[in-house]
């Protein structure tokens, strides 16, 4: 459940509050399951591993780029991933091309992981991942 790779993500303060909503579900997942090794931490190579995991079901036309050409194919969600899509594109897109690549993501910044390291020690500790579980649940019932 913690291998969503839209990254970035930073609260997404000036979207609507069921984008926001949705973008807490989205972003709780980014970090379940992303603790590869199971020792209770997530580190900075985790998280950025379980967004590449998500990079392939993002690319939903298989040009090798994530951008706003995968959204007709998300029928089902496109609406509410279009605020995510951007955000990532703005995020980690190096050569301003209007797409990121599996290089530019894995090579991009991580911003939600970054408010998340309270501590700045590269890792995730219980206590900050239940900081940021916090968060993401207020911004699900749309606080």
């Amino acid at each position: 459940m913690k291998k969503l790779i839209l990254a970035g993500a930073a609260i997404l303060a000036a979207a609507a509050p069921a984008a926001a909503q949705d973008f807490g579900e989205r972003a709780a997942a980014m970090f379940d399951g992303a603790d590869a090794n199971n020792d209770g931490q997530i580190t900075r190579a985790e998280f950025s591993a379980a967004r590449l995991t998500r990079f392939d079901k993002m690319d939903r036309n298989n040009d090798g780029a994530v951008s706003r050409a995968d959204l007709p194919r998300m029928k089902r969600v496109a609406k509410k991933v279009e605020p995510l899509i951007d955000m990532l594109i703005k995020q980690s897109d190096a050569n301003r091309d209007g797409k990121v690549t599996r290089a530019e993501l894995a090579g991009g910044p991580a911003p939600i992981f970054d408010r998340a390291d309270a501590n700045g020690d590269g890792a995730l500790d219980k206590a900050e991942l239940a900081a940021v579980r916090e968060r993401l649940a207020a911004m699900r019932k749309g606080g």
